[in-house]
Parts: structure tokens; sequence; C-alpha cells
């Protein structure tokens, strides 16, 4: 998920994310671990629960969300609002199972090169203005996602993870004619995509936010404006954008034009961008919040609360280094800073939320092979923490370089977030350097909008950054870091990484694992990243909210079909 970046979503532990994938991969989207307890119904037969009059949630998106342009966005808190206010072809429902979204139906046919051809016929659905929704819509946005000029992060999604035909020859520039891309509008109500082989989570895949269409008109008529204000988007989801103070709050009402608005029972979410853990709390405590993550110091109260729940999540969180720096390009350094860091202190004194040591990129949950975790199958591949090597290590480094350690301390910098988690975590790196290796180095707090835009430029030494899985695959992980991807913000290169990957990309069944399995080996061995830790999520819900879907992966938090009961 995601910068999904996920990206520093530190910010509050705003929110709530969601537990355990199961099985080999050949399920479509897994389901999300924990439901709310009576939400499919609007009321009881006994009468016991009832819907409230007002309908409204009150949440913390954390952060102002940097980038709402489904095409070009790549985090966490856009991922949200835009898996509110669009739709895609299909739509997971509040099980995780992949169900019709703008699509009513699809056919799938064998080619005989061993792709497939997708035909999805859409729906008689509107945009929120109540202009039809065609697939030309869909066509143009596809096109935009691997359009060099957009230069969208996530090109690659439909380059390479799920093989449109000929979209990476249409990203490079090797042919221009549309009509060989295997993306096509075949009438207004008829959207047909072919891949080059069968990819088992395609469908999954197209409700992520890089597969929304937009409206062409609406791009066209806004341009470079579209998606900064909410009078500059139209809509195709369950709500719209009602009222964005930016950097204040960012409030949704529903969607009366929404194809299943019948379905949408609540009416506004109110959402806050509240960065600091202590408000947040106060804010639910007195009710003007329903929902908030609980940081590390507020545990003890509220961990035998009926309204606390913890939930594991796809995600990992690492040190990222930028490896196009003068100094960081150095692998000695890089052990060094990496061999530093007591990554089980980190969890346990720092974090002490549930999350686990990281023993590689990619997180617990997702499947691997033989009936395993992928996890399990790699195993620990990660240097282990050994101040006295990371010493070592630093002199190679200095000897290397031709540099002193005061001119390595006053280069580097830990760039971070404005939230009290985030600030906390960094102290604890930042102490960990200063005390095994003798090196204090900076500490950059900046906003979440800025962090983003820094990591792009390579305008960094040291961060703190996670990665949330967009599907049910390593691949999700594994695909970060090959040369010039889109999201691999280190700027490292590695011949033989980028052939596994290939690999895992294109072969088939125990052949792709082991070949993630060697990538995963070949991060280790030159860390261009150091993975600290795998996340968890604390947060409390109040009683009355029901029906929020949250899944392991991807847009993991689903609005549409939640909803409030009568409460005092």
């Amino acid at each position: 998920m995601r910068k999904q970046k996920w990206l520093l979503l530190l910010l509050v532990l705003v929110l709530t994310l969601s537990l355990a994938l199961t099985g080999c991969g050949k399920q479509d989207k897994p389901k999300p671990a924990a439901t709310d307890d009576n939400q499919e119904e609007e009321t009881k037969d006994d009468g016991e629960e009832k819907l409230a009059e007002e309908q409204i949630l009150r949440v913390n998106w954390g952060s102002e969300p940097p980038d709402l342009d489904p095409q070009t966005t790549t985090d966490q808190v856009s991922f949200w609002i835009i898996n509110a206010a669009y739709e895609g072809l299909v739509r997971l429902d509040k099980d995780g199972n992949v169900q019709p979204g703008l699509a009513e139906k699809w056919d799938e046919e064998e080619t005989e090169d061993g792709g497939v051809i997708y035909t999805f016929h859409l729906r008689d659905a509107k945009w929120s203005d109540g202009t039809p929704i065609t697939a030309e819509d869909f066509e143009y946005s596809w096109f935009r996602a691997i359009d060099p000029e957009v230069a969208a992060e996530y090109s690659y999604q439909l380059t390479d993870t799920v093989g449109i035909k000929n979209a990476g020859k249409f990203f490079e520039g090797e042919i221009t004619d549309k009509e060989e891309v295997g993306i096509k509008a075949v009438d207004e109500k008829t959207f047909q995509v072919e891949l080059e082989r069968n990819v088992p989570f395609f469908l999954s895949l197209t409700s992520f936010p890089t597969f929304i269409p937009v409206q062409k008109a609406a791009l066209e008529e806004f341009g470079d404006a579209f998606a900064s204000e909410a009078d500059k988007m139209v809509y195709s989801g369950p709500f719209v954008i009602s009222e964005w103070e930016h950097e204040q709050k960012l409030n949704l009402k529903k969607n009366e034009n929404y194809w299943d608005a019948e379905n949408v029972k609540l009416e506004e979410i109110h959402g806050d961008m509240i960065t600091e853990n202590s408000t947040a709390i106060n804010l639910y405590e007195t009710g003007e919040l329903d929902v908030t993550g609980v940081a590390p110091e507020f545990l003890d109260n509220y961990k035998d609360s009926p309204e606390f729940k913890n939930l594991a999540i796809a995600t990992t969180w690492y040190i990222q280094y930028n490896c196009e720096d003068k100094y960081l390009k150095n692998q000695n350094l890089r052990y060094a800073l990496s061999l530093a860091i007591d990554r089980q202190s980190f969890v346990d004194n720092v974090l002490a939320n549930g999350s686990i040591v990281a023993e590689g990129l990619t997180p617990t949950l997702l499947p691997g092979k033989d009936g395993k975790e992928f996890a399990e199958n790699r195993g620990d591949v990660l240097p282990k923490y050994d101040p006295e090597k990371a010493k070592e290590y630093l002199e190679k480094g200095l000897e290397e370089l031709g540099i002193t350690k005061e001119e390595l301390e006053g280069h580097l910098t830990f760039l971070t977030g404005e939230s009290d988690v985030a600030k906390k975590q960094a102290a604890a790196i930042q102490n960990m350097w200063k005390q095994n290796l003798g090196i204090e180095v900076e500490i950059e707090t900046v906003a979440f909008k800025i962090r983003i835009d820094r990591y792009n430029r390579k305008d960094y030494t040291t961060t703190f950054a996670g990665w949330g899985g967009d599907y049910n695959d390593p691949l999700t992980f594994m695909d970060l870091w090959v040369t010039d991807g889109g999201n691999n913000d280190t700027g490292w290169s590695n011949e033989k990484y980028d052939a596994a990957i290939k690999t895992a990309i294109e072969g088939e069944s125990d052949e792709r694992i082991d070949a993630m399995i060697e990538a995963e080996k070949i991060l280790a061995e030159e860390l261009p990243i150091m993975p600290i830790f795998y996340d968890a999520r604390n947060f409390l819900e109040k009683p009355y909210v029901k029906g929020i879907a949250r899944f392991p992966v991807g847009a993991d938090t689903d609005y549409k079909w939640t909803y409030i009961i009568e409460h005092e």
C-alpha cells in the first residue's frame, strides 16, 4: 500500500487496516481478517439495532491528501479518499471478494499465445454530474497511466505486473499506435483488455486507484488543476467531496448519482487532518471522532477496552537510503548504519504495539509455496544487529570515500514526518546511530506532501519509509526496487535483482517464488533499504460504528457499507 507509498503513515496511526491473508495465491483477493459485528443488516428482527437518525462518520485522515488524481496518486491517505469517491471495473465487497463495480459483468477468453482477453460490459452508471460513464473514460484513463508524459509511478502495474499487451512498448515509445495496445473501448459500454499472460490477481487489481477511471471531460476542462479542489473533480463512487479546507479537513457526502446509492447508508464522512496523538485521543473521548489510532503511550489506557482493536497488516517499514547520494552510494556505509540499529529493541520499546521484527522486505500474510507464507519460505535473510561490526563498516566506508566522520555527520540527515509517532521513531534511530557509531544525524521534519516530493526528487539522504501491499502476491513488494522503477526512490540498481523480478513476473508457480527469494537475498546483501518491522495497527472504534470494511492490501479501507446505529 502503497507510497503507498505507504510512506510514513506513521502520521498518527490514523484509521485502520487489517489482517490476515490465507491460501496459496489462487484467490483473487484476500478477505479482511476482522469485520464489525452486525454489519449486514439495517435492523435486527428483534429491534435491538436501529439506524441512527444522523448518518455521519467522523474520522481522522491524519494529513492533507497529497494527490487525488487516481492515475498519479501513490499514498494511502489519498487512497482512502479515492476509494470512497471513485469506483473501478470491480469493487471488493465487505468480505474482500471481487464483485461487479462499474462493470456489470465480464467475459474471459484465452489467446493462442497464452494470454487472456477480458471483455467488460459496463452498467448504466453515471458520473456525479449526471453524465454517463463510458468505456472511453476507461480507455482514456488507462492510457494516461502508461503515458510517459504523465509519468505515473504505478505505470508498471499495467506494463509489467499485469502485462497488458504492448503497454510497455507504448510507455517506452517503441510504438505510438494505440490500436496495437491491449486497451480498447469497443463501444460506449464495452471495454476490452488483452493481457500477455494469465494474471490470477488481475481482476482485484482493477479496483486499485491506478486503474480507476477519471472523467475525460473533467480532466480536459481542469487541466493541471484537476483534483486540486473539491469542485475540480467529477466522481463515480459512493461519495463525493463536499468540503476541502486544505491541511485542516476534507468532508464527503453521499453521491446520489452513484449506481448503488440505495445500499449506501452513510450520508456524510467528516474527516480531520490531525497529527498530534493526544489531540486525536481527546477528540475520540469527547465523541468528536468515531475512530482513531492508539499510539504506544496510550496503549495501557485502552488495551482492555471493548472499543480497542489490534490488527496485523501486510506492511513493512524500513530505513531507506538514497543510493545516488555521494556518500550513501557506498555499501559499507549503508551496512554501518543498518547494523547499528537494534530492531528488536525498536519494536519492543519504541513501537510496543504488536508489530514484529522484519526478517526481509516482504512481510508475513502474503502467500508463498507449499501452502506456506512467502515469509516462511524465505526465512530471515537480513544482517543482524552488531554494533562492533557496524563500526568496522563505518571505518571502511569512510576510508573508501576519503572523508572524515565529521564530514559525514555534517552531510547526513534523517527525513521524517510531523506526527508525534514519526518524531519519536526518528529520535530512536538517531540515538542508536549516535551510541553505536558516534555520529549524530540531524532530523528533518516536513509535511507528508513535501516528503513525497523529496523522495521523488531524491532530495534526501536517509529516511523512514513504509510500503503496504497493493495486491495479494509477494511481487507487490519485490518489484519496488527494479532499475528505474516508478516507486524506487533509492536510485539503486542491480542487474541480477532485475532478472529475478523478470522471472517472478513472467514465470509460474514455484519458479516465481524461488526467484523472489533470490531477489530478497540480493536486497539484503546490498541494503538499499534496511527493513525494520512488519506493522500492526492499534485503534479505537465506537461500538455504534458498523460496516467499515478493512483489507490487508490495496486501498485497504472502504466506507461504502458503513452505517451508524442508534446510541446515546
